[in-house]
């Protein structure tokens, strides 16, 4: 489309009135927005119409693209759309600021980027077992046995922990096969590999899940089941014990190819964050 070639849904008149100074403000801006030419010109003929026709504004840029003005015309859109009437501001403003009758703001200060959680010390680790075994139910303390093993054991994440069952754990709890969205095959922290072993060879259904077997996987299934259960006032989450595993395989000098496998990332810059919890050589 070619903005001489436009013609917007307005008596004739009006548009003839209107239609020069429309022309050069969008000739001006357009290359400079990240909006489609039509949803350019369209914003920027239906604002000119209404404060020239309708407000008696004189035909000038630095009158019809002042920043109040702009606001008062976008409240008096006849929509009832808020999302309709977000975009014509924007587009409205940001030319505007193009034509420089708008200050453009400043950008906002970048938020800081949220803190790791810290690995859980041995003590923690200690009362996280004893949590385990102190659930109400033989149910119930299988599955505590199962998400303390997946997550301090091998890392994973909630969706890839909450997937895995009996048959994905390999000999000897030695390993685990994670399927979903990003296959792969993790290696299991020798000390937790015998519990994990164990959690699978006592799994009445070797095909259900070991975490929460025949209950629907969401979003907050292990934040559920950990807030309704008995026990201290310690209590696990999945990314602490990510982060938890992550250290012990950065302390113990796993290459980091390796590693970047096992955790299911595919930069450094997922794991550089962590380094501030290694022990000091």
């Amino acid at each position: 489309m070619d903005v001489e070639e436009y013609t917007p849904d307005l008596p004739t008149e009006d548009w003839l009135r209107v239609r020069p100074v429309v022309v050069e403000i969008v000739r001006e801006v357009a290359d400079h927005l990240p909006y489609s030419l039509p949803a350019v010109t369209n914003a920027v003929a239906r604002h000119v119409d209404w404060c020239v026709n309708v407000a008696g504004f004189p035909p000038a840029k630095e009158s019809l693209f002042r920043r109040d003005v702009i606001a008062y015309a976008v409240d008096l859109m006849p929509t009832s759309s808020p999302s309709t009437r977000g975009r014509q501001r924007a587009i409205l403003l940001r030319t505007g600021e193009q034509l420089g009758t708008v200050e453009a703001l400043p950008p906002l200060t970048p938020l800081p980027a949220a803190q790791p959680s810290a690995p859980y010390t041995t003590s923690d680790v200690e009362d996280l077992c004893g949590w385990a075994e102190f659930q109400s139910s033989v149910a119930r303390q299988s599955s505590a046995r199962a998400l303390i093993a997946l997550g301090l054991g091998a890392g994973l994440p909630t969706r890839d922990l909450c997937g895995i069952r009996a048959l994905d754990i390999g000999r000897g709890g030695e390993h685990v096969h994670v399927g979903g969205r990003n296959p792969r095959t993790v290696p299991v922290t020798p000390t937790w590999a015998p519990a994990l072993e164990h959690v699978a060879q006592h799994a009445s259904d070797p095909s259900a899940t070991l975490f929460r077997p025949g209950t629907r996987w969401h979003p907050n299934i292990v934040t559920v089941f950990v807030e309704r259960s008995s026990g201290l006032s310690i209590r696990p989450t999945t990314q602490r014990m990510r982060v938890t595993w992550i250290v012990e395989q950065l302390t113990r000098g796993t290459p980091m190819h390796l590693l970047l496998h096992a955790a299911g990332v595919k930069s450094m810059d997922a794991l550089v964050r962590y380094e501030k919890f290694l022990p000091h050589v």
